[in-house]
């Protein structure tokens, strides 16, 4: 079936606007389908990265650890930052900026509230969110997540050596551990999950893509129907259905008359509404199986399946007829002609010799008046 007319899109032109089959929008930025992922799930977690670091404000202050309701103030900051620039097309900064709050972040509370209090978790989320960025290279992603790595062994060696420097009730260091394994997992799941979130919708939207352009290279943009290549490759199909069945088919060329002096009286837009209602009635008053392509300009090559050429006559001749009736178009309101030539296939010709003897024809009759079938029979039935 013809793309709906719609969502059609123009030659030459993305069929989404400003998305192409490369990269689409994200927030102020234009990203590739990989980098989507990543941002996507990013802001996910940039978002909970902030309603985190607002609970640890408010667990902190009435803790009344002075140090880290302070750093959090600035980790709000960071994290707000971090969104802004993702939306921004600074996605790598973001990330930069994540990473070095994350670090500095667990490594301070790790050390003033000591090992047991959980916050060296936060350090294992860095590597998933590392991995998942598509701008850096392997061995970057390695490096980088080999610094939280050398951190907790650091910050597990220095438990064995001291005490925090708070102590804390055991019951609330037992909260924060739980509460800091259990945000970490959280955490990373989320990240999952709106990573694979982004990768299906992705996905989604590059099918999308496909099947639009697909259409741009089936279809012709303004009449919706056939081009030409797709029609070869209909022609084609149904040689090789005559070559294996023996049913003949003829290929008519129709050309609407005078459509030049129609364009130049009512101009070229009402020429175009005027091939699309022509189009609609030819694909409306042909049989099912019959395939109707625009060959180029005002001509429409037609492939009559399963007919010799004496009964095609007879079908060319009834929708010569219909199309004959008054078309309104704008400030067009008349009927409109067409000449139809028409050839019947043979292999000793082949398709594009078929094509030009209807063409031959189709010109004899625009030469005889017009508005009338005439048919090539220099090949014989």
């Amino acid at each position: 079936m013809p793309p709906d007319e719609s969502t059609a899109t123009e030659p030459g032109s993305s069929p989404h606007g400003k998305e192409s089959s490369q990269h689409r929008t994200f927030g102020n930025s234009r990203v590739s389908h990989e980098q989507f992922r990543f941002v996507y799930a990013a802001e996910h977690v940039y978002v909970a990265g902030l309603l985190l670091h607002g609970l640890f404000f408010v667990v902190f202050l009435w803790l009344n650890i002075r140090e880290l309701y302070l750093f959090n103030i600035l980790s709000l900051a960071a994290f707000s930052l971090a969104f802004y620039l993702n939306r921004n097309s600074r996605h790598n900064l973001a990330l930069w900026l994540v990473y070095l709050e994350v670090i500095l972040h667990a490594s301070l509370a790790s050390w003033l509230l000591g090992w047991n209090s959980g916050f060296y978790y936060y350090l294992l989320a860095i590597g998933p969110m590392l991995f998942i960025n598509p701008g850096r290279s392997l061995l970057e992603k390695l490096l980088l997540s080999a610094v939280p790595v050398m951190l907790l062994i650091f910050l597990y060696s220095q438990s064995l050596r001291g005490f925090p420097l708070y102590y804390l009730n055991l019951d609330i260091i037992h909260l924060l551990h739980i509460g800091n394994l259990i945000a970490t997992v959280a955490v990373t799941a989320y990240l999952a999950h709106y990573y694979a979130k982004g990768v299906n919708e992705s996905q989604q939207q590059l099918q999308k893509l496909t099947e639009a352009y697909q259409q741009l290279a089936t279809y012709d943009s303004l009449t919706r129907l056939l081009n030409r290549h797709a029609m070869t490759q209909a022609i084609e199909d149904e040689v090789s259905r005559f070559r294996r069945d023996d049913k003949p088919f003829v290929l008519a060329l129709g050309d609407i008359d005078d459509f030049k002096q129609i364009n130049d009286r009512f101009g070229h837009h009402v020429g175009d509404v005027l091939l699309k209602k022509l189009a609609s009635r030819m694909q409306q008053r042909l049989r099912r199986h019959d395939v109707i392509s625009r060959w180029g300009g005002e001509e429409f090559l037609i492939l009559l399946s399963d007919v010799r050429l004496s009964e095609a006559e007879s079908v060319l001749n009834e929708l010569r007829e219909y199309l004959a009736e008054p078309v309104r178009a704008s400030s067009l309101d008349q009927g409109v002609t067409i000449t139809f030539g028409a050839a019947q296939y043979s292999d000793e010709r082949g398709i594009d010799q078929t094509i030009q003897a209807a063409d031959r024809a189709m010109y004899r009759g625009k030469t005889a008046g017009k508005n009338r079938v005439v048919l090539d029979r220099s090949e014989s039935e």
